[in-house]
Protein backbone atom coordinates (compact mmCIF):
# COMPACT_ATOMS: atom_id res chain seq x y z
CA UNK A 1 0.00 0.00 0.00
CA UNK A 2 1.64 3.63 -0.77
CA UNK A 3 0.72 5.11 2.43
CA UNK A 4 2.41 8.26 1.59
CA UNK A 5 0.44 9.11 -1.84
CA UNK A 6 -2.47 11.63 -0.64
CA UNK A 7 0.63 13.52 1.28
CA UNK A 8 2.90 14.16 -1.70
CA UNK A 9 -0.49 15.08 -3.73
CA UNK A 10 -1.09 17.50 -1.42
CA UNK A 11 2.43 18.57 -0.83
CA UNK A 12 2.73 19.22 -4.41
CA UNK A 13 -0.53 21.16 -4.53
CA UNK A 14 1.25 23.89 -1.82
CA UNK A 15 4.69 24.11 -3.81
CA UNK A 16 3.17 24.13 -7.25
CA UNK A 17 -0.24 25.36 -7.22
CA UNK A 18 -0.31 28.51 -9.44
CA UNK A 19 3.17 28.42 -10.83
CA UNK A 20 4.16 27.98 -14.11
CA UNK A 21 5.11 24.09 -13.45
CA UNK A 22 1.00 23.85 -13.82
CA UNK A 23 0.55 26.00 -16.64
CA UNK A 24 -1.24 23.20 -19.10
CA UNK A 25 1.38 22.57 -22.06
CA UNK A 26 1.06 21.12 -25.47
CA UNK A 27 2.30 17.29 -25.04
CA UNK A 28 4.74 17.92 -27.99
CA UNK A 29 6.43 20.85 -25.52
CA UNK A 30 6.20 17.97 -22.42
CA UNK A 31 7.57 15.64 -24.71
CA UNK A 32 10.39 17.60 -25.66
CA UNK A 33 11.61 18.69 -21.80
CA UNK A 34 10.97 14.89 -21.01
CA UNK A 35 13.34 13.85 -24.19
CA UNK A 36 15.78 16.42 -23.25
CA UNK A 37 16.35 14.99 -19.34
CA UNK A 38 16.07 11.76 -20.46
CA UNK A 39 18.80 12.15 -22.99
CA UNK A 40 21.32 14.12 -21.22
CA UNK A 41 24.17 12.98 -19.70
CA UNK A 42 22.71 12.89 -15.93
CA UNK A 43 19.65 11.28 -16.55
CA UNK A 44 20.64 7.15 -15.25
CA UNK A 45 17.01 6.14 -14.86
CA UNK A 46 15.37 3.56 -18.03
CA UNK A 47 14.20 4.70 -20.85
CA UNK A 48 11.31 6.57 -21.22
CA UNK A 49 8.41 5.97 -23.60
CA UNK A 50 5.97 9.30 -23.54
CA UNK A 51 2.59 8.77 -24.49
CA UNK A 52 -0.60 10.30 -24.51
CA UNK A 53 -3.25 8.76 -22.15
CA UNK A 54 -6.68 7.68 -23.20
CA UNK A 55 -9.13 10.55 -23.50
CA UNK A 56 -11.06 9.89 -20.85
CA UNK A 57 -8.15 9.32 -18.45
CA UNK A 58 -7.95 11.40 -15.49
CA UNK A 59 -4.80 11.03 -14.21
CA UNK A 60 -1.24 10.06 -15.51
CA UNK A 61 0.72 6.84 -15.14
CA UNK A 62 4.04 5.13 -14.96
CA UNK A 63 4.03 1.20 -15.84
CA UNK A 64 6.78 -1.03 -16.58
CA UNK A 65 6.93 -1.94 -19.94
CA UNK A 66 5.97 -5.69 -20.95
CA UNK A 67 8.76 -7.90 -20.39
CA UNK A 68 12.37 -7.05 -19.64
CA UNK A 69 14.65 -4.24 -21.18
CA UNK A 70 11.40 -2.65 -22.17
CA UNK A 71 11.12 0.86 -21.46
CA UNK A 72 8.77 2.55 -19.18
CA UNK A 73 5.84 3.76 -20.30
CA UNK A 74 4.49 7.24 -18.97
CA UNK A 75 1.51 8.45 -19.84
CA UNK A 76 -0.04 11.82 -19.46
CA UNK A 77 -3.89 12.62 -19.23
CA UNK A 78 -4.66 15.42 -21.01
CA UNK A 79 -5.64 17.35 -18.20
CA UNK A 80 -2.44 16.78 -16.33
CA UNK A 81 -0.28 17.78 -19.37
CA UNK A 82 2.36 20.34 -17.18
CA UNK A 83 6.02 20.46 -16.47
CA UNK A 84 4.72 19.34 -12.38
CA UNK A 85 2.81 16.07 -13.91
CA UNK A 86 5.87 15.14 -16.18
CA UNK A 87 8.56 15.37 -13.40
CA UNK A 88 6.07 13.78 -11.04
CA UNK A 89 6.07 10.22 -13.13
CA UNK A 90 9.96 10.85 -14.61
CA UNK A 91 10.43 10.79 -10.68
CA UNK A 92 8.72 7.25 -10.38
CA UNK A 93 11.02 6.41 -13.27
CA UNK A 94 14.06 7.28 -11.44
CA UNK A 95 13.38 6.25 -8.50
CA UNK A 96 11.67 2.82 -9.81
CA UNK A 97 8.10 2.45 -9.76
CA UNK A 98 7.40 -0.20 -6.95
CA UNK A 99 8.71 2.92 -4.59
CA UNK A 100 5.44 4.48 -4.38
CA UNK A 101 5.92 7.99 -3.49
CA UNK A 102 8.55 7.12 -0.34
CA UNK A 103 11.41 9.20 0.79
CA UNK A 104 13.50 7.78 -2.57
CA UNK A 105 10.62 8.29 -5.18
CA UNK A 106 10.82 12.06 -2.79
CA UNK A 107 14.26 12.98 -3.59
CA UNK A 108 14.01 11.61 -7.43
CA UNK A 109 11.12 14.11 -7.70
CA UNK A 110 13.52 16.86 -6.16
CA UNK A 111 16.33 16.31 -8.54
CA UNK A 112 13.84 15.84 -11.56
CA UNK A 113 12.42 19.42 -10.48
CA UNK A 114 16.23 20.70 -10.41
CA UNK A 115 17.13 19.60 -13.60
CA UNK A 116 14.16 20.01 -15.64
CA UNK A 117 13.44 23.63 -14.52
CA UNK A 118 17.34 24.20 -15.60
CA UNK A 119 16.41 27.44 -18.15
CA UNK A 120 19.61 29.22 -17.50
CA UNK A 121 22.55 27.97 -15.69
CA UNK A 122 23.60 31.73 -14.81
CA UNK A 123 20.11 32.42 -13.27
CA UNK A 124 19.36 29.61 -10.09
CA UNK A 125 15.91 31.01 -9.73
CA UNK A 126 14.63 27.90 -10.81
CA UNK A 127 16.07 26.75 -7.65
CA UNK A 128 12.73 28.27 -5.98
CA UNK A 129 10.60 25.01 -7.20
CA UNK A 130 13.06 22.95 -5.25
CA UNK A 131 12.92 24.53 -2.15
CA UNK A 132 8.97 24.76 -2.21
CA UNK A 133 8.42 21.40 -3.03
CA UNK A 134 11.11 20.48 -0.49
CA UNK A 135 9.25 22.68 2.01
CA UNK A 136 6.51 21.20 1.18
CA UNK A 137 7.61 17.84 1.86
CA UNK A 138 8.90 18.96 5.19
CA UNK A 139 5.53 20.53 6.29
CA UNK A 140 3.67 17.39 5.86
CA UNK A 141 6.63 15.59 7.25
CA UNK A 142 7.30 13.38 4.76
CA UNK A 143 11.26 12.59 4.50
CA UNK A 144 13.24 12.72 1.34
CA UNK A 145 15.47 9.63 0.96
CA UNK A 146 19.20 8.91 0.37
CA UNK A 147 19.92 9.46 -3.66
CA UNK A 148 20.66 5.83 -5.01
CA UNK A 149 22.39 8.21 -8.60
CA UNK A 150 24.40 10.94 -9.07
CA UNK A 151 23.43 14.27 -7.56
CA UNK A 152 22.02 16.70 -10.45
CA UNK A 153 25.12 18.98 -11.85
CA UNK A 154 25.35 22.45 -10.37
CA UNK A 155 24.40 23.83 -13.99
CA UNK A 156 22.95 21.65 -16.83
CA UNK A 157 23.69 23.52 -20.13
CA UNK A 158 21.45 21.96 -22.64
CA UNK A 159 17.79 22.07 -24.19
CA UNK A 160 15.71 21.82 -20.97
CA UNK A 161 13.72 24.77 -20.35
CA UNK A 162 10.29 26.43 -19.67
Amino acid sequence: MDHDRSAVYAAELAAFDGTDLESRQEFARIAELVGALTAGSWWCGPTVDLRRARRDALSSTTRCGVAGPDPLIIRLADGQLTVATAAHELAHALAGVDRGHDATFRIAYLDVIEVITNVDPLDRRHDLHVVQLASAFEAARLSVGARRWPAPPASVVGPIAL
